[in-house]
C-alpha cells in the first residue's frame, strides 16, 4: 500500500514539475523532445504505443502556437471520455456531458476565430483529437515488460543545447507513464482510475496557482464547467449503479 501511494504521489509531483517546465519550454519544443518518449515506448508497446505517439506528437507539435492554459485545459477530455464510455455508462448521461463539452469547446473556437483568444481554432481541434488518441492508447494499454533505456540519453543533447526545460518535460512524461504502468501491473486499477481525474486537474491547477502563468478567463470558466459536468456525470452513474 505504501509503495502504491508513493507511485501516485510521484506521478502528481512529476505532473506539477512537468507543467511548470512546459511553461518555460513551450516555444522551444523540438522534434527530438517528442521523439524521446516515442522511442522509449515503441519497442514493446504495440498499437497503443503508436496511438500514444500520435497523440503526444500532435499535441506537442502545435503547443508553441497555442495558449498553454488552453492546451492543458483540454486534458480534462480524458476523464470526460472515461466517464462517457464507461462499462457502466448511460447514454443519456454521456450525451448530456458531451453537450456541455461541445458547447464549451465551440465557445473557445469562436473566440479564437474572432481573435479574442490567442491561438488558432484548427490547432485546438487538432489537440482535441490528440487527447482522444491518448485516451484510446490508455484504454487499450498493455503493460510493457521492459523498455530500452538508451532513448533517455537523447535528453542530454536538449540539456547541452540549453533546452533544459524541454529535457525535463520529456523525463516527466516518461516518469508519469512509468508510475501509471507500474500501478496497472500491480492491478491497482482504482488508483489508475483516480489519477485519470487527478492528474489533468493538477496540471491545470498548477497554471492557475503559479503567478507567472496567464490563464484567460474564458479558458478558466470552460475548464471549471467541464470539470463540474464530468464530476456530476460520475456521480449520476454511481447513483444509477447503486439504485
Amino acid at each position: 500500500m505504501l509503495y502504491t501511494t508513493i507511485l501516485a504521489v510521484m506521478s502528481m509531483l512529476l505532473t506539477i514539475v512537468g507543467v511548470s517546465a512546459l511553461g518555460l519550454a513551450q516555444h522551444h519544443l523540438t522534434v527530438l523532445a517528442v521523439a524521446i518518449p516515442a522511442l522509449w515506448l515503441l519497442p514493446q508497446g504495440g498499437l497503443p504505443a503508436v496511438l500514444l505517439l500520435m497523440g503526444i506528437g500532435m499535441f506537442g507539435a502545435v503547443l508553441p502556437f497555442q495558449p498553454l492554459a488552453l492546451s492543458v485545459s483540454l486534458l480534462m477530455m480524458l476523464p470526460v471520455l472515461t466517464v462517457s464510455f464507461s462499462p457502466r455508462g448511460n447514454w443519456q448521461v454521456a450525451a448530456l456531458l458531451f453537450a456541455v463539452v461541445i458547447a464549451m469547446d465551440a465557445g473557445l473556437l469562436a473566440l479564437q476565430s474572432e481573435e479574442k483568444l490567442t491561438g488558432q481554432a484548427g490547432y485546438t481541434l487538432l489537440q482535441v483529437l490528440a487527447v482522444c488518441f491518448i485516451w484510446l492508447a490508455a484504454r487499450y494499454w498493455r503493460p510493457v515488460q521492459a523498455n530500452y533505456g538508451w532513448p533517455l540519453l537523447l535528453a542530454v543533447p536538449l540539456w547541452l543545447g540549453g533546452l533544459t526545460p524541454a529535457a525535463l518535460v520529456v523525463l516527466c512524461i516518461i516518469g508519469v507513464i512509468v508510475a501509471l504502468q507500474t500501478l496497472y501491473q500491480q492491478s491497482q486499477l482504482v488508483w489508475v482510475s483516480r489519477l485519470n481525474w487527478v492528474l489533468p486537474a493538477i496540471a491545470f491547477a498548477t497554471l492557475v496557482v503559479i503567478p507567472e502563468f496567464e490563464v484567460p478567463n474564458p479558458v478558466l470558466v470552460s475548464w471549471l464547467l467541464v470539470l463540474g459536468s464530468a464530476s456530476l456525470a460520475e456521480y449520476l452513474l454511481n447513483e444509477l449503479e447503486s439504485s
